[in-house]
């Protein structure tokens, strides 16, 4: 199959990449999946032009991305770093990232997976977003994958969003995790806990571990890739994120429960971190970019 190649001034990193043939399974983006904590959102296989791929329309998803030819990269936390066979690419919502397609024509695969308890499933393998060597793409799984999206039932459901999950678990078990540190690992566990209390902060996290507070926020960005405020603020996030989508809450009942007095600033600070208001983080605008 011959593909049509735009002509070279076509290609600039803010120029938006084009998915110009490939395979995509998707889920109905206005199909909430109730009863499947951890779903299958999305499988795909594509030929894509070079340029920066658009943001998902969904604040939601975690992702695994492959290049099977071509070259692509990732952006985080200011970083861009390059990836391609053989590699792949992670991320999860709560931390902010771009992708681009380098070359003329990549031909790259993915897979996404959404629901209430994906990012912290994600996050409890110790997978951080980034990009990982040595970890090929798994094309016949990701094939059987996009079989399995197929059937809609919520036995179909289930069925395919388990598949997934083992994949995420092969992939944790490729990419080495360096051994956490006691300490760390104790205040990821207090976090999680007690993110609820508008006073959390380093400082008494430090204090109720009886660790120096330098040290200790030293040791948990050096093995976790984000700073105890950041793992906060995700910890909060991920409640919001659940309570707003998946009950009839008040949301100043919402924002007390992730740890904010004020209902006005909870507003505020979810607008912050990912774009919307609590109203509209309820009701989703439909539309999504081919890729995502």
């Amino acid at each position: 199959m011959e593909i049509a190649v735009p002509p070279q001034s076509f290609y600039t990193e803010e120029f938006p990449a084009r998915r110009i043939s490939g395979e995509v399974v998707e889920r109905p983006r206005e199909e909430v999946p109730h009863g499947v904590p951890i779903s299958l959102r999305t499988v795909q296989r594509s030929f894509v032009s070079r340029g920066r791929f658009e943001p998902s329309w969904s604040k939601r998803l975690v992702m695994a991305k492959w290049v099977l030819s071509g070259q692509a990269a990732m952006g985080i936390k200011g970083d861009r770093v390059s990836f391609g066979p053989g590699e792949v690419a992670i991320y999860t919502p709560s931390i902010a990232h771009q992708f681009w397609a380098m070359g003329e024509i990549n031909e790259m695969c993915w897979f996404t997976m959404d629901g209430p308890l994906a990012e912290e499933f994600v996050s409890e393998l110790q997978l951080r977003p980034g990009v990982y060597g040595n970890v090929p793409a798994p094309v016949q799984q990701l094939t059987e994958l996009m079989e399995s999206l197929k059937d809609r039932t919520i036995q179909g459901r289930r069925h395919a969003s388990l598949r997934a999950i083992e994949l995420w678990y092969q992939l944790a078990n490729s990419i080495r995790s360096p051994e956490i540190p006691s300490v760390v690992t104790r205040a990821q566990q207090f976090i999680r806990e007690h993110f609820a209390n508008p006073d959390l902060s380093t400082e008494s996290l430090a204090e109720h571990l009886h660790y120096h507070r330098g040290s200790m926020s030293r040791l948990f960005h050096k093995h976790t890739g984000v700073t105890i405020i950041e793992f906060i603020t995700q910890a909060r996030l991920h409640e919001a994120k659940k309570l707003l989508m998946h009950t009839n809450e008040k949301i100043s009942q919402i924002g007390h429960k992730c740890g904010f007095r004020q209902s006005n600033y909870f507003c505020r600070w979810l607008r912050k971190h990912t774009g919307q208001t609590p109203r509209e983080f309820r009701n989703p605008a439909i539309g999504e970019p081919a890729w995502a």
